[in-house]
C-alpha cells in the first residue's frame, strides 16, 4: 500500500468573498485536477495493449508517408513495404505490465539487499514538486548495467511510475529482452540515419508515449563511460524528444539529471582492458549468465542524486519565442534546433555533474592518486581526507552536491574495509597504497569527480614552481585555462562566474593555510617548504595535472612540427602515441591518461578558439595564440613536468 501526503489546501482562500456554492465547486474542481495528475505520475495514464499502440504509429500521416516513399524507393509493394513498417514498430515497442513490475521490484529489493550496503537517494523532494506538473525525461549518466535497474527501483519505491527506458538493441537478447520490454524498455538501434522508414516509425512511437503522459528515460551519453568522466553528450534522442514535444504539446516537459556513484563496480575489469586497446565485447545470454557470480561479492553503497529538473519551455522561449506559431507535424527541423539540442545537452551535462555523490571511495582515490608512486603514510591521508572535506564544506562545488558525514579517519577505516587499499606495516607509521592494477581501477572513480576539484587544483597548480604569485594573475591564468577544462569535465561556471568561484576557493585555501594572503591580499604565497600545508598544495595540484600534461602535449607537438604540416587526424595519432610513451616512462601506465577521444575533445575546442585553424591543403595552421599557450604551460607545469614532456616529444 502507498500512501502519500500533499501540500496542504486552505479552504479559507476559497470562503473569501464567494458565493456560497462557488466554493465547493472550486474546492472539488482543484481536489479533481490534483488527484488525477497525482494518478498519472503514480500509476500512469491508461495504456493501450501493445498491438493496439503499434497500430496506432502505423496508421499515423509521417508513417503512412515514411510507407510510401519506401514503395518508390526501394520497389516494394504496398504489403511489403507495410509489414517492414509493422515489423520495425514491434521491435521498438515496449510491452510494460504493472504485475511484473511489482515481482521485479520485490526482487530488486533482494538483490540490492545482497549486494550493496545500502542506496542513497539525494534530492528527490525536487522530483516529487514537479511530477505531477510536467512529463519527466530522466537523463542519467551511464555508469554500469545496474542503472537501468536502479533508477526504475528507486522511482517506483518513492511512489512514480516506472519510465519507460530508450535500450540499445545490443540488449534485446532471448528472454531477456522480453523481460525488458515488460519493465518499460523500448528498443532502438545504434543508427538509422539511412532508413528513413524505421526513424519514422521509430519518432511517430516516441511522440506518442511521451503525448500519452509516460515519463521517460534515455542514457544523454549515449554508452557507457570507460574512463568515469561524462562522455559528450549524444544529441540524436534529445533532438526526437523536443521534436515530438513540438508536434503535440499537450504538457510542460522537464528533463531531470540523474547522477550515478558506485563505490564498486561490476564492470570494472571490463573497463581496464577496453581502455587498454581490448575490443569491446558484445552482449550475449552466455556472458549475461557467467557475469551473475559477481553477486557473490559485496560492492559498498550505491548513490542516487536527481539534479535540478531543466523546463523544456524555457530553453524553447530562449531560442525560438515563436516556437507555438510553427506548425513541424511534418519531418522538417526549423533552423534553431540544432543549437537549441545543443544547449540542451550541455546542461544537462552539467545539472548532473552539480548533482554529484561524493563517497569514500572517491575521497581515497583522488588522495592517492595524485602522488606519483600512489601511496602515503597513514596520518598524510588522514590529514588530506579531512582536507577534501573541510574545503568542499566551505567552498561546495553546489548546492546539490552530497558528502559523507564522515571524518577523514572514518573515510579511510571505510574504504579498506572493502578490501580497495593495501597496508605495509611500519615502525614509523604504516603506508597505504594502491596495487598497479587497483590504482588504474580506482583512476575511474576518482574521474566521477574531478570536476569537483577542478578549481582547487588549477588554483594550486600556479604555485608548483612559484612561491608567490599576483591575485589577479592567478585570474588571469585560470580565464585562459578554464575554457578547456570546463569543456572537459562539463564545470558548472560560466566564464564571468569563474572569478567569483575563485576567490571563494581562494579564502577557504587561505583559511587553512595552504597559501598565505601577503600585501593586503594583492600577493598569494605558498607555505614554507618544510610544512605539511605546502606538501599538502602540491599533492591539491596533482588532481589537474594530467589533463594541463595533455593539453601541453598537443601544444608542443604543433609547435615541434610548425603550421601547415599536420592534419587533425595525424595530431590525435602523435597525440596519443606521445601520451602513451610519457605514461610508460614517467607516470602510473594509465589508459585513461591517453584516451583519443580527450586529445581530440581539446583540439576540437581549440579550433572552436581560432587558437588553430585549417589552411586550404587541410592542414593546421596556428598564430601567436598557440605560443601564449605554450607559455601558459611554462607557468602552471614547472620545469621538471615540462622537461619529462619535451624529452618525450622530441625522441
Amino acid at each position: 500500500m502507498l500512501v502519500q501526503f500533499s501540500q496542504p489546501i486552505s479552504v479559507r482562500e476559497f470562503l473569501d468573498d464567494a458565493p456560497a456554492d462557488l466554493p465547493v465547486r472550486k474546492l472539488a474542481r482543484v481536489l479533481r485536477v490534483h488527484f488525477r495528475r497525482q494518478r498519472v505520475a503514480t500509476i500512469g495514464p491508461d495504456l493501450s495493449h501493445r498491438r493496439t499502440l503499434v497500430n496506432q504509429v502505423l496508421i499515423s500521416q509521417s508513417v503512412r508517408r515514411a510507407i510510401r516513399r519506401e514503395e518508390e524507393v526501394n520497389g516494394l509493394s504496398r504489403i511489403k513495404a507495410e509489414a517492414r513498417a509493422r515489423k520495425y514498430a514491434f521491435e521498438i515497442a515496449a510491452d510494460y505490465s504493472p504485475p511484473f513490475v511489482q515481482f521485479m521490484y520485490q526482487l530488486l529489493r533482494r538483490l540490492w539487499n545482497r549486494i550493496y550496503e545500502g542506496v542513497e537517494v539525494g534530492h528527490y523532494d525536487a522530483l516529487k514538486q514537479v511530477a505531477g506538473d510536467s512529463e519527466i525525461v530522466y537523463v542519467p549518466c551511464h555508469r554500469s548495467h545496474f542503472d537501468y535497474l536502479l533508477l526504475s527501483y528507486v522511482i517506483y519505491e518513492r511512489g512514480l511510475i516506472c519510465p519507460h527506458i530508450a535500450a540499445g538493441i545490443n540488449l534485446n537478447l532471448p528472454v531477456v529482452g522480453g523481460f525488458l520490454r515488460k519493465g518499460g524498455a523500448f528498443f532502438l538501434r545504434r543508427s538509422f540515419r539511412d532508413n528513413p522508414l524505421y526513424a519514422a516509425v521509430f519518432n511517430k512511437y516516441l511522440s506518442m508515449i511521451l503525448a500519452k503522459g509516460l515519463s521517460l528515460e534515455y542514457f544523454v551519453e549515449g554508452g557507457r563511460s570507460r574512463t568515469g568522466r561524462l562522455l559528450s553528450a549524444k544529441p540524436g534522442m534529445l533532438s526526437m524528444t523536443v521534436r515530438g514535444f513540438l508536434r503535440n504539446p499537450s504538457r510542460p516537459v522537464s528533463f531531470v539529471p540523474v547522477y550515478f556513484g558506485y563505490e564498486r563496480l561490476m564492470e570494472g575489469k571490463s573497463y581496464i582492458s577496453e581502455l587498454s586497446g581490448q575490443p569491446k565485447q558484445r552482449e550475449t545470454l552466455l556472458a549475461l549468465v557467467k557475469s551473475l557470480k559477481v553477486l557473490r561479492k559485496r560492492f559498498g553503497r550505491v548513490y542516487v542524486n536527481f539534479g535540478d529538473p531543466i523546463p523544456l519551455v524555457e530553453l524553447l522561449d530562449a531560442h525560438s519565442p515563436n516556437w507555438r506559431e510553427h506548425d513541424i507535424s511534418r519531418e522538417d527541423r526549423p533552423p534553431w534546433l540544432q543549437g537549441m539540442v545543443r544547449e540542451l545537452g550541455s546542461r544537462v551535462l552539467r545539472g548532473i555533474n552539480e548533482a554529484a555523490a561524493i563517497n569514500p571511495v572517491n575521497l581515497v582515490a583522488t588522495a592517492l592518486l595524485s602522488t606519483p608512486r600512489c601511496r602515503m603514510l597513514e596520518t598524510e591521508l588522514v590529514q588530506f581526507l579531512d582536507l577534501h572535506l573541510g574545503l568542499l564544506r566551505a567552498a561546495p562545488y553546489s548546492e546539490r552536491l552530497t558528502l559523507p558525514e564522515m571524518s577523514g579517519r572514518q573515510v579511510l577505516d571505510y574504504t579498506e574495509q572493502l578490501g580497495l587499499l593495501r597496508r605495509r606495516a611500519h615502525k614509523l607509521g604504516d603506508i597505504l597504497f594502491f596495487e598497479e592494477r587497483d590504482a588504474i581501477l580506482s583512476s575511474y572513480f576518482r574521474n566521477n569527480v574531478a570536476h569537483v576539484f577542478a578549481l582547487q587544483s588549477l588554483i594550486a597548480c600556479c604555485f608548483l614552481d612559484k612561491t608567490q604569485f599576483e591575485r589577479e594573475k592567478v585570474f588571469a591564468l585560470l580565464r585562459r585555462v578554464y575554457p578547456y577544462v570546463q569543456a572537459e569535465l562539463n564545470l558548472r561556471w560560466d566564464p564571468d562566474q569563474l572569478e567569483g568561484a575563485a576567490r571563494t576557493m581562494i579564502d577557504a585555501l587561505v583559511e587553512r593555510g595552504l597559501l598565505v594572503a601577503q600585501k593586503r591580499g594583492k600577493v598569494l604565497a605558498r607555505p614554507a617548504a618544510n610544512t605539511p600545508e605546502a606538501t599538502q598544495l602540491s599533492i591539491l595540484a596533482r588532481n589537474m595535472l594530467q589533463a594541463l600534461e595533455r593539453y601541453y602535449v598537443t601544444v608542443a607537438l604543433l609547435l615541434k612540427h610548425g603550421p601547415g604540416v599536420l592534419s587533425m587526424s595525424k595530431l590525435e595519432d602523435l597525440c596519443q602515441l606521445m601520451a602513451q610513451r610519457i605514461s610508460f616512462l614517467y607516470q602510473l601506465d594509465a589508459p585513461e591518461f591517453f584516451d583519443r577521444s580527450l586529445f581530440r575533445g581539446f583540439i576540437a575546442r581549440l579550433r572552436r578558439n581560432e587558437v588553430i585553424w585549417l589552411d586550404e591543403q587541410g592542414r593546421i595552421d596556428f598564430g601567436d595564440a598557440l605560443r601564449r599557450a605554450d607559455d601558459d604551460g611554462r607557468t602552471v607545469l614547472g620545469e621538471h613536468l615540462r622537461h619529462d614532456i619535451l624529452q618525450a616529444v622530441h625522441l
